[in-house]
């Protein structure tokens, strides 16, 4: 596809380059997740390495005036915080859009909305408040949320519990590695965020609830698939004595299989998952959980972790069984163990 533009206009789209002096790009095969974001016009346009990756990230200019540099160093720093799973960047290149929403209401969200879509290849769109501050960017999670999708490949819509679930865990872990939340608030938003789907189409199971159009399900469909991601972390740290976790797990299957360009069922990926641990672990929880009807049991998990909780406040017990473990959960990893 060629795109003959005025000069001095710029195309920015998340397919491949095949020439830059004629603006030819070749979309590539890729599950469809969504519409792919294309924008054309006076646009800053740049390219951040990280760990071997690189990033494309196109600033759309919008009415409301922002400092781009500094908007290019959050998403650096939020791309490093996804270096705290496993060492690597899931995808070698792809894009992020910033698209300036002026939002003018007193208590609106630095950003506003994000989503990953993988259509032609991958791309994150995030709607950015641009009167927010960078400090108060730095302190969304809504960025986090969206790289932490990239660890996984597009899992087939009416099982996204997996996808919304695996990146709602991983927010909250990720933040406090990187140090923007003790593990004490970690822990807190992941309490509130599984009682949050505890309540949310209680009788529902987690297939049910993302199948349905319904938005009292939203819950169920984020906090469930974190619950099962929570499950799935202590349990290969138990059995392999903290020589393996679910950061290890999807490290490995990053090196084999991402980016992906089709569609996983929720059983597909969970049986891949287990090819590359000793035991299975994956197809059990997927087995035990995704049509069964309420939410995944993680309260004695929780206690055995030290993660104990009097009038809805978490607090942290290090005399509990598990509570290593819960440590190493929230603290991130030397560099030269990646």
């Amino acid at each position: 596809m060629r795109f003959d533009t005025e000069p001095g206009d710029k195309v920015a789209v998340p397919w491949k380059l095949v020439h830059a002096g004629t603006q030819t790009y070749e979309p590539e095969v890729s599950p469809q997740s969504g519409s792919a974001p294309a924008a054309f016009g006076n646009l800053d346009v740049r390219e951040l390495k990280v760990n071997g990756a690189v990033l494309r990230i196109v600033l759309l200019k919008g009415k409301s005036g922002y400092d781009p540099d500094a908007l290019t160093g959050w998403i650096q720093q939020t791309t490093r915080n996804l270096l705290h799973a496993y060492g690597r960047f899931p995808n070698p290149q792809f894009s992020v859009f910033i698209i300036p929403v002026v939002d003018r209401s007193r208590n609106s969200d630095a950003v506003i909305f994000g989503r990953v879509v993988r259509d032609g290849g991958e791309a994150v769109e995030l709607l950015v408040n641009p009167a927010s501050t960078i400090e108060r960017l730095t302190r969304d999670w809504t960025a986090t949320h969206e790289f932490s999708h990239l660890m996984l490949p597009y899992v087939a819509r009416d099982e996204r519990w997996i996808s919304e679930g695996f990146a709602q865990y991983y927010q909250n872990v990720l933040l406090a590695r990187a140090g923007q939340y003790t593990p004490q608030y970690a822990w807190q938003k992941l309490f509130e965020g599984f009682e949050r789907g505890r309540h949310s189409m209680p009788n529902a199971s987690p297939d049910e609830a993302a199948a349905s159009d319904s938005r009292n399900a939203r819950m169920k469909v984020y906090w469930s698939g974190a619950a099962i991601a929570l499950l799935a972390d202590v349990e290969l740290r138990q059995h392999s004595g903290s020589a393996v976790s679910l950061d290890t797990v999807l490290g490995n299957f990053q090196l084999c299989c991402l980016p992906s360009n089709r569609t996983w069922s929720g059983a597909e990926l969970f049986a891949k998952l287990d090819t590359l641990i000793a035991e299975p672990i994956f197809s059990p929880l997927y087995e035990r959980y995704a049509d069964t009807s309420g939410f995944p049991d993680v309260d004695g998990l929780l206690q055995e972790l030290g993660v104990r909780v009097r009038d809805s406040t978490v607090a942290l017990s290090d005399e509990a069984a598990l509570a290593a473990i819960r440590r190493q959960i929230m603290t991130p990893r030397d560099p030269g163990e990646y």
